[in-house]
């Protein structure tokens, strides 16, 4: 089994920047930190799943990186977009899933 190093380029820490006060100001400061947590939890997973996604067929995936795969996460409510590259899993962008058209 292959492992990767998983690095979490800018836009998608703007990204979860992004999520992370979202969520605090629905719900509690604590709350946008805690989701982030889950978050960054499900991307360390890549270190040693990369393999198993196939390309993405959607166009907003390809749009951001033309060998790009895509992962669902926290309940289908959000898409990890990455792409992986030798021994690395680049983490392009996490938008919200319903922006995801095939």
């Amino acid at each position: 089994m292959k492992t990767y190093k998983v690095i979490v380029n800018d836009k998608a820490v703007s990204d979860l920047d992004g999520i992370s006060t979202y969520i605090a100001g629905l719900y509690r400061p604590e709350s946008g930190h805690n989701y982030v947590s889950r978050i960054l939890g499900q991307l360390a997973s890549l270190s040693y799943t990369a393999d198993i996604y196939p390309l993405s067929r959607y166009t907003k995936a390809r749009e951001i990186h033309p060998e790009a795969k895509t992962l669902s996460i926290i309940n289908h409510k959000w898409t990890v977009v990455f792409h992986t590259s030798g021994n690395y899993v680049f983490v392009d962008r996490i938008i919200p899933s319903k922006m995801m058209i095939k």
